[in-house]
């Protein structure tokens, strides 16, 4: 009996690096800080977290196109939230209130290559 090939396919098969960045941010009292920039391309998968280690009030992070917000979470101060978002180019960490607020950043990227 022969293998048979099927013609079932969901999806055309894509070559992906998978990439890995981690970095501490520390904003003081009200204010944003970028913690991401994708130079790559724009059709880019990203899974990671966020982590609010101290800090008084809950932050924003928003995954943006351009200046367009395309997702956001919310993190509660000593907590940690986590994501599976694509088709961005920045993270953006947003506070409020005038306390340090730090923690940590970590996400995996993965993008095709041709």
């Amino acid at each position: 009996m022969g293998m048979r090939s099927s013609g079932l396919s969901c999806c055309s098969n894509k070559t992906l690096v998978q990439d890995q960045v981690c970095t501490d941010w520390s904003i003081t009292g009200a204010g944003t800080q970028i913690v991401y920039t994708n130079n790559i391309t724009q059709e880019v998968y990203g899974s990671g977290y966020v982590k609010y280690d101290v800090g008084a009030a809950p932050i924003t992070v928003d995954f943006l196109v351009g200046a367009t917000v395309v997702d956001t979470i919310t993190v509660q101060p000593q907590s940690s939230g986590t994501f599976t978002v694509r088709y961005f180019t920045t993270v953006r960490i947003t506070t409020t209130g005038t306390t340090v607020n730090q923690g940590e950043f970590c996400i995996t990227v993965r993008y095709p290559i041709s």
